[in-house]
């Protein structure tokens, strides 16, 4: 497999700046995060070799680099990959075409044949997607749980349910050894009726542990706006996360432009707004009822919008081929 740092740049086709950046809400201690789009050489597409997304965290190469003396953070994907995240109206992904044009680093003609067609991707999706990350902020504003030490719990549950799976396997292969038993003693039918009773404690103990699984996966999850997890330090200045509640109301108003307006404004009309959501100028009681009168507003533009269900798979099948046939 060749290395993807000889040749990510050459064939990158649009470099943007993401997050705060771009949604005008950044401060001078914010992260620099990027995102890119390349067209990835044709044994990538035709060949064995599959690359999907290259990642750097510590990335130099951008005109803003000397003045803001910080380097920056930057995911580069297949243009294939892309375009499947964009399909499916996915918010991380759609705020890459529609970021304001100061805001784009590099651009050739590919990259502008990607944002002449970038309507394309605005769908009745966004109900779901804006909506989805959006409850998933709303669900961390008071976890303290960081990135860390979620990942941890996650692997010591992991753990002990692959214990109890041990456990469970060999308790199922000694109660199915009673199977061709044609008649049991009383000894054997008390010991059957333990495994059955052993069996049924540790499946509702690998079920329990599985929905622990999932919930903190769920507090982990909601895109890329928290590559920290929680911010604890937040939470005990305000009582709640204000980064999170920021990119909640951020996402609402969003997936609600697009319904109602079939247009994606990557950077925010209401940066002051959501800067004053940022610097705990509201209460967790105001937030949650914000949030949800917007989840309502938006649920209505679902109903209303003029937007497709769905994007026009064909259409876009058919720029993803031009592009990538050109590309050759």
């Amino acid at each position: 497999m060749s290395d993807v740092t000889k040749w990510v740049e050459d064939r990158t086709i649009l470099k943007v700046y993401r997050g705060s950046h771009a949604y005008g809400t950044n401060h001078k201690d914010s992260d620099v995060d990027l995102g890119g789009i390349c067209i990835p050489p044709k044994e990538f597409l035709i060949g064995f070799d599959r690359f999907d997304q290259w990642e750097n965290k510590n990335y130099t190469n951008f005109n803003s680099y000397n003045k803001l003396k910080k380097s920056a953070e930057i995911t580069i994907f297949a243009l294939h990959k892309f375009v499947n995240l964009a399909f499916n109206c996915n918010p991380n992904v759609i705020e890459h075409l529609f970021v304001a044009p100061h805001h784009i680093i590099y651009c050739d003609d590919f990259g502008k044949q990607l944002i002449e067609n970038r309507n394309l991707f605005l769908t009745k999706r966004a109900r779901h997607t804006f909506g989805g990350y959006a409850f998933s902020q709303l669900k961390r504003l008071t976890n303290k749980l960081p990135m860390d030490e979620a990942k941890a719990k996650i692997e010591r549950l992991k753990t002990k349910k692959k214990e109890y799976n041990i456990y469970l396997t060999k308790l199922e292969h000694r109660k199915n050894l009673f199977k061709n038993t044609k008649e049991l003693s009383d000894d054997e039918a008390l010991l059957l009726i333990g495994l059955k009773s052993e069996v049924e404690d540790y499946t509702e103990r690998v079920a329990k542990l599985d929905k622990e699984i999932r919930e903190v996966e769920f507090l982990m999850g909601g895109g890329n706006h928290n590559h920290h997890g929680s911010h604890k330090g937040i939470i005990d200045e305000y009582g709640y996360d204000t980064k999170h509640a920021m990119h909640l109301i951020r996402l609402l108003h969003m997936g609600l432009e697009i319904l109602v307006e079939g247009e994606c404004n990557t950077l925010r009309p209401d940066n002051n707004y959501l800067l004053s959501i940022r610097h705990g100028e509201f209460t967790l009681e105001q937030i949650q009822a914000e949030a949800e009168r917007l989840f309502k507003l938006l649920d209505d533009a679902y109903v209303g919008s003029k937007l497709p269900n769905s994007p026009d798979r064909n259409k876009i099948n058919k720029l993803l081929c031009d592009m990538t046939i050109l590309s050759f």
